[in-house]
């Protein structure tokens, strides 16, 4: 069954949509233009959106160069919360709210955990960092709904069971590695997972991880997709898991040609660039997510008419060039997953020599298959013949004993080390 927050907007007529997006980016100009950093740079306003275009983009440089308040469009008074970035690819940026923004949020989060089953009754266990993250504000999505948040925090996988197990609760909030970690983790000890549903972000959801704790452990897993940039969220997928529906009425999204920045039609695939369309405190206009990702123009069976991105699979701040290749963790994790446990523990390092680059790919094996020499060079073989005719590059394997490398603790794991 189809759960709808607010049915009326999220299955407005398309051409109806264009003209509350097109009234909203204008409001958004008007706030932006408040902002030191877009002093001089942008249109008082436009009367189309194919006029969006031509206005120049926002990036993370930018949000660095002007940290902390060259974005801020309010008087630091009206601040009420605060958040910051992950630093994952670099040093974090703080982000403001306003009441304002914080009521968005509640609004627009609530029609993605709806989207996702969530409903008035339920319980949510949150197992993501909440530190300075945008995660904090989760909360007022699940208040918004009438469901229960439980902030159980990042990390201490033993504890999170005993809560699970105490409570019996049915949905969370996790990353797809932390899941994936926990529910071996439960299995190993003999536990009863309570858990029917997930809802996971904060880093690239395989389809061979979504299927394996689907299949094995009878929970389903709903994409979601956000940053702290754009106040945490922007498309959530529904229950045919066909794509992840985007908030049009607060989010403006446009994929671009990452080489000639122009715009791209529905369906090829490109650098996603959004607009938050109702945010007072910061806010950014067309800001480059470097996420590559694709609009799907076919409409889905939910019902929903506002368009769907598929789920993003790389970065381009993830992208290794490694001698004229181009080359993406997610696209080694699916060879290395097509031979190994999907909770297989692997670290790609680059190494440099004579101007050439080689990727050794550090892996976790058990240790009676590591004790079979017969097997690893097997292995070996056949994951190195799998990775080139993928990506054209000829890796070499490193293959270590279980709990060599750090584990993920509910926070983004890394993947690649340059040596």
């Amino acid at each position: 069954m189809t759960e709808y927050y607010d049915k009326e907007m999220e299955c407005i007529l398309p051409e109806e949509l264009k003209k509350i997006q097109l009234e909203l980016f204008n409001k958004q100009l008007a706030r932006a233009n408040k902002a030191k950093a877009y002093e001089g740079k942008l249109p008082e306003r436009i009367n189309d959106l194919a006029e969006i275009q031509n206005i120049p983009f926002t990036t993370k440089d930018d949000l660095k160069k002007n940290s902390p308040y060259g974005f801020l469009a309010v008087p630091k008074d009206e601040i009420v919360k605060t958040c910051a970035t992950t630093g994952t690819t670099g040093t974090p940026i703080l982000i403001f709210y306003t009441k304002s923004d914080l009521r968005n949020f509640g609004i627009s989060k609530a029609r993605h955990y709806s989207c996702s089953g969530l409903s008035k009754g339920d319980s949510i266990q949150c197992m993501m960092n909440l530190n300075l993250s945008v995660t904090n504000l989760c909360h007022l999505a699940c208040e918004e709904i009438g469901a229960n948040f439980i902030p159980a925090g990042a990390g201490n996988s033993i504890k999170q069971l005993d809560t699970l197990e105490t409570l019996g609760t049915e949905y969370c909030f996790a990353t797809p590695n932390y899941l994936m970690r926990l529910c071996d983790l439960a299995q190993q000890e003999g536990r009863n997972l309570t858990l029917k549903k997930a809802i996971v972000w904060g880093e690239p959801c395989s389809p061979i991880v979504k299927n394996r704790i689907l299949n094995d452990f009878k929970i389903e897993m709903f994409d979601n997709y956000g940053s702290t940039e754009m106040t945490g969220g922007v498309a959530a997928e529904c229950s045919y898991h066909n794509g992840l529906h985007i908030e049009e009425d607060y989010y403006y999204v446009e994929i671009i040609d990452p080489k000639t920045d122009k715009p791209l039609p529905d369906g090829e695939y490109g650098e996603m660039v959004i607009t938050p369309l109702h945010h007072e405190a910061m806010p950014f206009i067309r800001y480059r997510t470097r996420d590559i990702t694709r609009i799907i123009p076919e409409p889905c069976p939910c019902g929903r008419t506002h368009r769907r991105i598929e789920p993003v699979k790389s970065r381009i701040d993830d992208m290794l060039l490694i001698n004229g290749a181009n080359v993406f963790p997610s696209q080694i994790e699916e060879c290395i997953y097509k031979y190994l446990s999907t909770t297989t523990n692997y670290l790609i390092h680059v190494t440099e020599k004579g101007g050439l680059k080689k990727l050794v790919i550090e892996t976790e094996l058990p240790q009676d298959l590591l004790n079979n020499r017969e097997y690893v060079e097997n292995l070996e073989k056949d994951l190195i013949n799998l990775i080139q005719s993928r990506i054209s590059v000829s890796p070499k394997f490193r293959f270590i004993p279980k709990e060599t490398l750090p584990k993920t603790d509910g926070q983004k794991i890394k993947r690649v080390v340059i040596d």
